[in-house]
């Protein structure tokens, strides 16, 4: 009965894309996190791809971005995007009612979690539990599986948030998030476009520049590479392209990926003596869709001196785990008498 009411449903709400995982059919969904709102109406016109290929085009069209910083910033914005996908993904228009998982920073503030769980029941969740990104990348990537060393450290790093998760003896032992990701590595390489070449470039030009050509500084021995962009002329206000090479986007994300390395730092920086003695041989591991950034990992391992490596299914690895705490959790239920049952925050995971 409950299966027909809604199959267990994960979400990884990112700043920059959703992910949504339903038990029996695995990742079903990656669109991008924006909605597409009519100005005169008011009214949503489209989301995801649809409305990201709106943007600039049609006068009347605002983008709005529900989700800031990792949580709800438009709380009916955010109902919106969770109970389409999952009315559209569980092919029932309007009696899905699953069991829902959602990842969240590990420095959810109170403001956040409450946006969160108000979003998350009026979109149909019957049961919500609430799993810090760290603990999710952990358990996605099999890293708390049996043999595997005690201490586990994470460096999430997404579009707009880096959260770093030390994890041991089942529970997370402590954690930072910083406001910082990849969207400025885009700002940076639009804002240096600008301010030498007198080109506006728009957000989603300089990520396809970054996703292309970028690397971290010192590039070494790998070779350089170059990509053309195109933008406006501030000057004339006509199209022009400007070609860019690895050396040219390696210098403007210096800052950006320095602030990236010094919050991974400040989450090690929480850990016990007893504890950071034994990271030396554990390492940390990186996930989020910015974490495949060419010489990421050895920048990482230069200023902390611990080893750094690139998970496996790095953009996919937190929803995977959040599906996977479902499929932990068997088929319990909430009592009938709770019609309104409050959101479980996970913070252990020693049965996983």
């Amino acid at each position: 009965m409950w299966d027909f009411a809604g199959r267990d449903t994960a979400i990884d709400l990112g700043s920059a894309t959703v992910r949504m995982h339903v038990k029996g059919r695995g990742v079903v969904c990656r669109e991008p996190s924006l909605l597409a709102r009519s100005r005169d109406t008011g009214r949503i016109l489209a989301l995801g791809v649809p409305a990201r290929e709106m943007a600039g085009r049609n006068p009347d069209v605002t983008l709005v971005r529900p989700i800031r910083e990792g949580a709800p910033t438009e709380t009916d914005e955010a109902e919106y995007l969770m109970r389409h996908l999952v009315r559209r993904h569980h092919r029932r228009h309007y009696t899905a009612r699953p069991r829902l998982v959602v990842t969240v920073p590990s420095g959810l503030t109170s403001v956040h979690y409450r946006a969160l769980q108000f979003s998350a029941y009026q979109a149909g969740a019957r049961r919500l539990t609430l799993v810090p990104t760290p603990i999710a990348a952990a358990i996605g990537m099999g890293m708390t599986s049996c043999g595997r060393p005690d201490i586990t450290v994470i460096a999430d790093i997404g579009a707009e948030v880096t959260d770093v998760g030390v994890i041991a003896f089942g529970g997370l032992v402590t954690s930072h998030t910083a406001h910082i990701g990849g969207s400025a590595l885009d700002r940076a390489i639009a804002a240096l476009v600008r301010q030498e070449h007198g080109i506006a470039l728009s957000q989603a030009a300089a990520e396809a520049a970054k996703l292309e050509v970028g690397a971290v500084p010192p590039l070494g021995r790998r070779p350089v590479r170059q990509t053309v962009v195109h933008g406006r002329d501030i000057a004339t206000g006509m199209p022009r392209g400007v070609v860019l090479t690895t050396a040219d986007v390696a210098r403007a994300i210096t800052g950006p990926v320095a602030r990236i390395v010094d919050a991974i730092g400040a989450g090690l920086a929480g850990c016990s003596p007893e504890i950071s003695g034994d990271l030396l041989g554990v390492g940390i591991t990186l996930t989020g869709g910015s974490a495949r950034l060419p010489g990421l990992e050895r920048l990482i391992r230069d200023r902390t001196g611990l080893g750094a490596r690139v998970g496996d299914d790095t953009g996919d690895a937190a929803v995977l785990g959040a599906g996977e705490v479902l499929r932990s959790a068997g088929s319990r239920e909430p009592s009938a008498r709770e019609s309104s049952p409050r959101p479980h925050l996970l913070t252990t995971l020693a049965e996983y």
